[in-house]
């Protein structure tokens, strides 16, 4: 094999991890694209450097009905967190996610967002938000706490709902749950058996905790391979749960979390707000046509943030911690591949900076109050219903601390 076509192939691979990173977008892709072309003609004309990569989207469905692509009628403000655990100690990542919840807790915010997370330093200290919830569900009074998400193949139903409604009895019912299907292979070092069908996995699951949170028994087969009906304990406060389907952008998710009636917890993907406006009119139209209100599922868009009164002082502060982030977070995906797959340095750099100047444009709530208003604008006008401000991407504590003031004039 020659030295092109084995970097035309780590491009090929490198356009495929990137569907999976929040920080790709169109201006990426398009580099992607001419870089593969540069090299294809670099080298002689062979299978391997001439057929088409695979496409970046996931497959077509047709427009939504136009009724549906509209604004949401206004935009609540959570916190998300997602921190890479080499930059501060676990403690400190703790102490300002606890800041972040009481902050919000004291101005209004809807919700935290505590996430899991396996394995990699990259978000590794959230490995159970449900420990987390419960530390911050005895130092605030009515924002929710939800998982941001769970990550259901890994999990037997009965230990989520368990887990959860402990939270639920402690917070005095403000637990919401968000459920992943998983994606990286390491992950399921703690089930290998759900990974190979983990989106069916995913799925069945969802109805099985929905139903033993309310109380429902459900046979499972005990240590002697005996089928047992058995009920999760404690109750929990609320009769019913609050769902949302945390998914990225293929049509199909969104029109599944339609026709479930879940809602939706999100990110900007490798696609714009236009892109996303139209992935949430299917989705509103699948809630429609499955007996669901359309108007009543809530759209939450995860997204980096960093409001400041000066504008020199916001550039400042988020360039090298996200760039940092972006990188690790490539790492993250790239720990899963092997070999030649492993794209090189100099092309997970060029992806950096073009995801940055992108992603600080378009992707995110960077700037001041009144220009940040106009990005706030825009996502409403998308559909989204509520902006979860990811905070812990690289900051100071300090800086984080610094801009809740300005962040907080924009509700």
């Amino acid at each position: 094999m020659t030295e092109n076509r084995t970097r035309s192939e780590r491009i090929d691979r490198l356009k495929k991890l990137l569907r999976d990173h929040p920080q790709a977008g169109p201006d990426v892709r398009d580099w992607l694209d001419k870089r593969r072309k540069t090299e294809a003609s670099e080298s002689a004309p062979t299978a391997a450097t001439t057929a088409d990569a695979e496409p970046m989207s996931g497959d077509i469905i047709t427009d939504p009905d136009p009724r549906f692509v509209r604004a949401s009628k206004g935009t609540d403000f959570s916190f998300i967190f997602f921190s890479d655990a080499d930059d501060r100690t676990a403690a400190e990542q703790y102490d300002l996610a606890q800041e972040l919840a009481e902050f919000g807790d004291r101005e209004g915010f809807k919700a935290v967002w505590l996430p899991e997370r396996h394995f990699h330093s990259f978000g590794g200290a959230y490995a159970r938000p449900s420990v987390l919830a419960a530390a911050l569900a005895r130092t605030t009074n009515s924002i929710r706490l939800r998982a941001g998400s769970v990550i259901l193949p890994l999990h037997h139903p009965l230990e989520v709902v368990e887990e959860w409604a402990m939270v639920d009895n402690l917070s005095g019912g403000r637990v919401d749950l968000g459920f992943a299907s998983g994606w990286n292979p390491n992950d399921f070092i703690l089930s290998p058996h759900t990974f190979e069908n983990h989106r069916d996995v995913w799925f069945e699951r969802i109805d099985e905790v929905k139903a033993l949170w309310r109380g429902e028994s459900r046979t499972y087969r005990n240590g002697l391979d005996e089928e047992v009906a058995v009920k999760a304990f404690p109750s929990p406060v609320q009769t019913d749960l609050d769902i949302w389907l945390v998914i990225t952008k293929r049509d199909e998710s969104f029109v599944e979390a339609g026709r479930r009636g879940l809602n939706i917890l999100t990110m900007l993907m490798g696609i714009t707000l236009e892109g996303l406006s139209r992935k949430i009119g299917l989705y509103r139209q699948a809630r429609a046509e499955s007996g669901f209100d359309p108007d009543k599922g809530v759209v939450s868009l995860m997204m980096h943030t960093f409001v400041h009164h000066d504008e020199t002082t916001v550039i400042d502060t988020v360039r090298e911690p996200l760039m940092d982030y972006i990188r690790k977070g490539l790492g993250g995906h790239t720990s899963a591949m092997r070999g030649d797959d492993t794209p090189e340095d100099k092309d997970t750099d060029r992806i950096v900076n073009f995801a940055f100047e992108r992603y600080y444009r378009t992707g995110a709530i960077f700037g001041t109050p009144e220009t940040s208003v106009e990005k706030v604008n825009a996502v409403r006008n998308a559909g989204v219903d509520e902006i979860s401000c990811l905070m812990d991407f690289g900051p100071s504590h300090a800086k984080v601390s610094e801009s809740l003031p300005y962040l907080a004039a924009l509700k």
